[in-house]
C-alpha cells in the first residue's frame, strides 16, 4: 500500500516539473496556453461590448433619422451570434499556439464552419429586413406566401453560395459537385417547366407591378377586380361575381388593360338639336356645353362642334377629359354636366331632337 501511495506521489510531482518546466501541450507550453486564454477571453469580451455599445448608439441615430440605412445596421449588428464569438476566441489561440497538424487542420475547419454559421444569420437578416421593408412600401403587393417564396428562393440562394465557398476552403473540388448540381437542376427545371413557369411569372408580377391587389383590369374578354396574385395563379372577381383564376404564366402572355392605373378619362358626347332650332340657338349650343364643363371639379374643356346635319337632327359632339382616376367620380362628373346642360336646354328653349347618347371613353390623356 505505501509502495503504490509512493508511486502515485511520484507521478504527481513528475506531471508539476513537466508543467514548471514548459513542457509542450499540444503546439504550446503552459505559459503560452494561459496567454492564448486570456486573448480568447479578451477577443470575445471586446466584442461583446463593441456589439452593445455600437447597437446603443445606432439606436438613438435611429430615433433622429428617417433612413433605413442606420436600421439595417441595427439589424446587422443584432444579428451576430454566438459562432462569431466562437472564431474570435479561435483566432486568439491560434495566435499563440502552433497546434501540431491534425490538431491545426481541425482548428481551421471549426472556423471556417463558425464563420459559415455566422453568415447564414446575417443572410437570414438581410433578406428579412429588405423584404420587410419592400412589403412596408409596397402593402397592396405584399402577399404572404409569394413573399415568403421569394424569401426562401434568394435565402437558398445565398445559403448554396456560403455552403459551396466552405467547401472549397475545405478542400473539397466544387467544379464537379456544381456541374453534377447543374445537370440534376436542369432535368428538374424540365420536369417542372410548368410550375417554374409560373413561380417566375408570380416574382415578375410581384416585382413589374403590372397591376396590384384591388386594381380592376380587362383581360381577353374578363373583367375584374384583382383579389390575390399566388405561386401559381392569380384570381380576380368578375362583375358578375364568379371568380376567375388565371394561370400567372398565361396571364402574363395576355394583353392586361389596367384601368386602375387611368391618370384620368375621356368622355365624348354626341347630341342631336332639333331640325326645327334655328341657328341663334344654333350657335349658343357649344357655350352652354363649355359653361357646364368648366364649372364641375376634375374637368378640362377639350371641344363642342356642330358636326353636321341628318335628317334626325343636328348633330353636335361635345368631348371633355375627367382628371380624376375613379370612374365613380368621373361618372360624378359627366352626370352633373349633363344635368346643367339639359337645365340651360330648357332655358334657352333648345329642343332635343333624340335622347343623348354617350361613347364609351375613348383613352386617356
Amino acid at each position: 500500500m505505501l509502495t503504490a501511495d509512493t508511486s502515485t506521489m511520484q507521478r504527481a510531482a513528475e506531471a508539476a516539473d513537466r508543467l514548471m518546466t514548459g513542457d509542450v501541450i499540444l503546439g504550446g507550453t503552459p505559459q503560452r496556453w494561459l496567454q492564448a486564454a486570456a486573448a480568447a477571453g479578451l477577443g470575445m469580451a471586446v466584442l461583446w461590448v463593441m456589439r452593445r455599445v455600437t447597437e446603443y448608439r445606432l439606436a438613438k441615430l435611429a430615433e433622429q433619422t428617417d433612413t433605413v440605412a442606420d436600421d439595417f445596421a441595427i439589424e446587422l449588428v443584432r444579428g451576430i451570434r454566438t459562432s462569431l464569438f466562437v472564431f474570435v476566441a479561435l483566432v486568439g489561440v491560434d495566435a499563440f499556439i502552433a497546434f501540431p497538424p491534425p490538431a491545426d487542420e481541425a482548428v481551421r475547419i471549426v472556423k471556417i464552419l463558425a464563420l459559415v454559421l455566422q453568415g447564414f444569420a446575417w443572410t437570414n437578416v438581410i433578406v428579412a429586413f429588405w423584404l420587410g421593408q419592400w412589403a412596408r412600401n409596397n402593402p397592396q403587393q405584399s402577399d404572404r406566401t409569394t413573399i415568403a417564396a421569394l424569401g426562401f428562393g434568394v435565402r437558398v440562394a445565398l445559403w448554396s453560395l456560403l455552403v459551396l465557398l466552405a467547401l472549397q476552403n475545405y478542400g473539397v473540388n466544387i467544379t464537379t459537385l456544381i456541374t453534377g448540381l447543374g445537370v440534376g437542376g436542369i432535368a428538374i427545371a424540365l420536369a417542372v417547366q410548368n410550375v417554374l413557369g409560373d413561380l417566375f411569372a408570380a416574382l415578375s408580377i410581384v416585382l413589374d407591378k403590372p397591376f396590384v391587389v384591388g386594381d380592376f383590369i380587362v383581360v381577353d374578354g374578363f373583367q375584374g377586380t384583382i383579389e390575390r396574385v399566388g405561386l401559381k395563379t392569380t384570381r380576380m372577381r368578375s362583375l358578375s361575381g364568379e371568380l376567375v383564376v388565371f394561370s400567372n404564366a398565361d396571364l402574363l402572355k395576355s394583353r392586361i388593360r389596367n384601368y386602375a392605373r387611368m391618370p384620368g378619362r375621356r368622355f365624348a358626347l354626341q347630341t342631336t338639336i332639333a331640325l326645327s332650332t334655328d341657328a341663334v340657338q344654333l350657335s349658343r349650343v357649344p357655350d352652354v356645353f363649355r359653361q357646364a364643363i368648366e364649372g364641375q371639379p376634375y374637368v378640362t374643356f377639350q371641344r363642342s362642334h356642330l358636326m353636321g346635319t341628318t335628317l334626325a337632327g343636328h348633330e353636335y359632339e361635345t368631348a371633355f377629359y375627367v382628371t380624376h382616376p375613379e370612374y365613380d367620380v368621373a361618372l360624378d362628373v359627366r352626370q352633373a354636366i349633363l344635368l346643367r346642360v339639359y337645365s340651360a336646354f330648357l332655358r334657352e328653349g333648345i329642343t332635343l331632337a333624340r335622347a343623348e347618347t354617350m361613347a364609351l371613353p375613348r383613352g386617356s390623356a
